[in-house]
């Protein structure tokens, strides 16, 4: 089974950044897990009193787009995410796109949701070098 490059972006809303470290150790089981930025405090969209703390990251694994979907899913509610509307977010891990030939495609989960065009994954991924063009995504993958 091939091996595949995801490109992840993580974020929690909890005090400190423990919860993103936790996320980093049960990805690892996935495969190996490459930081691409520090992790990072970041005012939340909508509510500067509220903070992120948010990472991008690598990813290799054999798994296939839907199942990696699915046990991204199952780490965040290991680690605590309830999506019930009260704005605290244990742990976040949003799939933003796939590297196939030396080049990143787009997601298209997270093109739909306008990830690239929002603070902080336009941010981290400037950081990191990074860049994802739009009109090309893993439609399919």
């Amino acid at each position: 089974m091939p091996t595949h490059r995801w490109l992840l972006l993580l974020g929690s809303n909890l005090a400190g950044p423990e919860r993103m470290r936790q996320a980093f150790e049960r990805l690892a089981a996935l495969g190996p897990v490459a930081a691409l930025t520090a992790i990072e405090r970041t005012p939340a969209r909508g509510d500067p009193s509220r903070f992120y703390y948010n990472a991008l990251t690598t990813l290799d694994c054999e798994l296939d787009r839907d199942a990696l979907r699915t046990r991204l899913k199952q780490i965040e509610t290991g680690l605590g995410r309830v999506r019930d509307g009260s704005g605290e977010v244990a742990i976040d891990i949003d799939l933003l796109a796939r590297q196939e030939y030396g080049r990143w495609l787009a997601d298209p989960h997270a093109v739909e949701k306008e990830e690239f065009a929002q603070t902080p994954a336009r941010e981290l991924l400037a950081a990191a070098g990074i860049r994802i063009p739009s009109d090309e995504s893993t439609k399919g993958a």
